[in-house]
């Protein structure tokens, strides 16, 4: 028998963390985190990271752990939650990956390409290319490869076109490394409300957010950041790029105030921007679920404001546990 795991994953403020630690608390789970800006130490509030009591219901991995100037790559929290699905397995736990980055959750369903170094030579032509030359090029080169990325996605496709032409030869044709749908019975879980919903949920988690401490906690980042390097943009940091924190830095940028002196018009200012790109990352985040390949067999598509119960008889059939 194949070892099992669970995956919550959905849009934004689509309720997956509330599920797990109101509907699952008593099975035996490890809780792995697949959310991209929650590995930081110091951007608990920002990321809605799991509170004290939530990490005490169930062992917690990959949570709240590097510093703001770290980076965590799909290959890494590929090789990292691997080894923590097997660790839970071995200690009987259920392992149960929880989190809404596509782009990690991708990579522990598909495997990623084998380490390519990128010369500078490569990495620099393609850099200069405009997005539209660099993503003609690539359909030339490799249309299976092109075919999976959207043409405005010009990380994607240029990071595609590097190793194409690095390696001389399409991409498509390597042989992915790391996928576990082969070794293990998966069950994937998408949170998908209605959007309206979404908006409600996304709207009042905002405000907890503000509440709880997030002019505060941007402010201190903001510190440590330039304390650290003062040559350095912020922009730099992939942990402060993250829809809830980037747009103090915008706004710092745009009026010369410092972030801890911001007066309530603009906190006010920023929280409806806040808003406005958690809609617009909910709207992506629809497309990628929507068009995510390859997808565990046991998939399903849920609404955690219909019928939480229902939903959570549904993981203790997967996993053997009566309801």
């Amino acid at each position: 028998m194949k070892p099992k795991v669970i995956v919550v994953t959905g849009a934004t403020a689509s309720g997956k963390s509330q599920f797990v630690y109101e509907h699952l608390r008593a099975l035996p789970l490890t809780v792995i985190n697949a959310d991209s800006r929650q590995v930081y130490t110091d951007l608990p509030v920002s990321s809605a990271s799991p509170s004290a009591e939530e990490k005490s219901l169930f062992e917690h991995r990959l949570y709240n752990f590097l510093p703001i100037d770290a980076v965590f790559s799909a290959g890494q929290f590929m090789r990292s939650a691997k080894n923590l699905i097997a660790e839970s397995t071995k200690a009987g736990r259920v392992p149960l990956v929880c989190g809404g980055t596509y782009f990690y959750l991708q990579a522990l369903f598909a495997g990623l390409l084998p380490e390519t170094l990128i010369s500078d030579t490569v990495r620099l032509e393609v850099e200069a290319m405009p997005r539209n030359e660099a993503y003609a090029r690539l359909v030339k080169i490799d249309s299976v490869a092109a075919a999976n990325i959207h043409p405005h996605n010009e990380a994607r496709l240029k990071r595609a076109l590097m190793l194409c032409t690095e390696r001389n030869r399409p991409i498509s044709t390597l042989q992915r490394e790391g996928a576990i749908l082969e070794d293990h019975e998966v069950l994937l879980l998408i949170f998908d409300p209605p959007r309206a919903t979404l908006r409600d949920r996304a709207a009042a988690r905002i405000g907890r957010m503000f509440d709880q401490g997030l002019v505060a906690e941007v402010a201190r980042v903001a510190a440590i950041t330039a304390n650290r390097d003062e040559q350095k943009s912020w922009r730099q940091h992939a942990a402060l790029t993250g829809i809830g924190v980037a747009e103090f830095f915008e706004s710092a940028e745009a009026t010369g105030n410092a972030i801890a002196e911001f007066d309530q018009i603009t906190l006010a200012q920023i929280s409806a921007r806040i808003l406005q790109n958690t809609m617009h990352l909910i709207k992506r985040q629809a497309t990628w679920y929507r068009n995510a390949k390859p997808q565990p067999k046991n998939t399903k598509t849920v609404d955690p404001s219909y019928d939480n119960s229902r939903i959570a008889a549904l993981v203790k059939d997967f996993i053997g546990r009566a309801p």
